[in-house]
């Protein structure tokens, strides 16, 4: 507290300051009534004075002594009671009180000292009373601030500890965690709606629900692992979330209170209800915004294209049972999608599900196409680095009345493309469109049979090493030293096997013509598998 906040508490609010303007913002450390001048002895930094000057009312210069002492030992500043014993303040008294930008506060003589005191030292005591608990509680600051996000919350409670921060519902599934994730032993994975790898989670999980009707927190220890505060998120009294703190030596060092649980508690309980609330809203604002488009079609623009993605993960993948109303899982899906595709520059991404599948419509100007693709392909791949998943990217269509056709390509293109190349995780339309065609191919009996025709003696099952060195030769597209090094073998082998498939096949395998039939044949087979 200072002498400004100070005139704004009690009775003190009639007093007036008088000199030492410059100093209002002096720190008040205690507060102490004088009526004797011996004064050198006792005071402290930080000490505001109140008197009266009834000992030396008829002695303006040790009144002036006075007050050079309290400068002298850095005192806050003095309040004067005024028409009691003195009726002004000396001029000299105001000079160095204005030098020393020391605060003289003057109060009529009508108002009581306890109507000024006791209001300031309940105010000192509270402060006070603060400072310890911001020093025993580390999340002391946390409880005031502001947060845009839970996720920036968790981030910050990351920054206090130290130590990796999550949160599970009642089931164990993984809803937030913060960006520093290692494993521990109670939960190895950082993929939403992941599970604990704990053995015997499922008990520790209900005990937990049932314990905390009456815990506001609970420490929970695992041999050989750090230890960790769990706290429940509650809505009307019930858990619906856990909030995992792994304990750091700063929460070590800090008795950590029940009370500061509670806030805590509380805190990051209302911020996941709102963030719900946000992302259901946002969806609403989504679909809006899609019906919008759809209504309108290419109203006011020729130059502008549309682009559907399909995105694929476990994580989207696995079927959720909420344990509690408020936990909107498809929300969190969202907001995580919303993390890979708001950053691209130059569209607008619209977050919509059809067919319990999540898809991504991109709206942007023609000319921006390619630089589009290759933002997503950033994207797709820093992700994927992370938390596997598949992204297929539709063909660009100029006429919104083309959507639903451009979902049934998209969702062709994605399982095309897991099929026949599961080790990628980006496929675009313009370069497994093709196979679209060659699927259709499959369930034709001529096809099949020119197929058999073609590849017949190398389909025996003691021929199978021939057909997958085959395989791999045209992928490498006739490269022996790469064809050779993928197979694990000697280049001398490799041409050995190309001589004998050529032999089985009566055909040159180097010949251009060849190799486009062969490579067909090989398509073919592999998508009707």
């Amino acid at each position: 507290m200072d002498v400004k906040g100070a005139l704004q508490i009690g009775d003190l609010t009639k007093g007036q300051l008088v000199g030492g303007h410059t100093g209002i913002n002096r720190e008040i450390t205690s507060i102490e009534v004088m009526e004797v001048p011996e004064v050198i002895s006792w005071v402290t930094s930080g000490l505001l004075v109140m008197t009266t000057f009834y000992s030396i009312k008829d002695d303006p210069e040790r009144q002036v002594e006075i007050v050079q002492s309290l400068i002298d030992k850095k005192a806050a500043g003095i309040v004067i009671k005024l028409g009691r014993f003195i009726e002004e303040i000396p001029k000299n008294m105001l000079k160095i009180a204005d030098e020393n930008a020391f605060p003289i506060i003057t109060i009529p003589k009508d108002i009581s000292y306890i109507n000024v005191l006791t209001p300031l030292y309940e105010a000192l005591y509270e402060e006070k009373q603060l400072e310890v608990e911001s020093v025993q509680n580390p999340f002391f600051e946390f409880e005031t601030m502001k947060f845009k996000s839970l996720s920036d919350a968790i981030e910050i409670i990351y920054e206090i500890v130290k130590s990796p921060v999550y949160i599970e519902d009642t089931q164990g599934s993984l809803l937030y965690v913060s960006e520093e994730f290692l494993p521990d032993g109670w939960r190895k994975s950082s993929t939403l709606f992941s599970e604990p790898e704990y053995s015997d989670y499922q008990e520790v999980l209900e005990d937990w629900h049932s314990t905390f009707t009456l815990q506001t927190y609970q420490v929970f220890k695992m041999q050989g692992y750090r230890n960790r505060i769990v706290v429940p998120l509650l809505s009307n009294k019930n858990a619906f979330a856990f909030l995992h703190i792994l304990y750091s030596e700063k929460m070590e060092r800090n008795l950590i209170s029940a009370l500061d649980m509670k806030k805590l508690s509380v805190k990051i309980s209302e911020l996941f209800m709102n963030e719900q609330l946000f992302l259901q809203k946002k969806r609403i604002e989504d679909i809006e915004l899609l019906e919008g488009y759809l209504n309108n079609g290419n109203r006011g623009s020729t130059k502008r294209e549309f682009l559907v993605i399909n995105i694929q993960a476990d994580w989207i993948g696995k079927p959720h049972f909420p344990s509690f109303y408020l936990i909107d899982q498809s929300c969190l899906i969202r907001k995580r999608l919303h993390g890979l595709v708001g950053e691209i520059s130059g569209c607008t991404a619209i977050i919509f599900e059809k067919y319990h599948n999540f898809y991504v419509l991109l709206i942007y100007e023609k000319d921006s196409h390619s630089d589009i693709l290759k933002q997503i392909k950033e994207n797709i791949e820093v992700e994927a680095g992370i938390n596997p998943m598949w992204v297929a990217v539709g063909p660009a269509i100029k006429d919104i009345s083309h959507f639903d056709d451009c979902i049934r390509s998209v969702d062709k293109t994605m399982e095309i493309g897991r099929k026949i190349r599961p080790e990628e995780s980006l496929y675009t339309y313009d370069k497994l469109g093709i196979y679209e065609i060659l699927i259709n191919l499959t369930s034709d009996t001529l096809v099949q049979t020119y197929i058999q025709d073609v590849l017949g003696p190398l389909l025996k099952s003691q021929n199978k090493e021939l057909l997958v060195t085959l395989e791999v030769y045209l992928h490498e597209n006739g490269n022996v030293s790469k064809a050779s090094e993928k197979l694990f073998i000697h280049r001398r082998t490799l041409t050995y096997r190309i001589q004998r498939i050529q032999e089985l096949l009566n055909m040159n395998v180097d010949d251009a013509e060849s190799r486009f039939i062969l490579r067909f044949c090989m398509n073919i087979r592999g998508l009707s598998k």
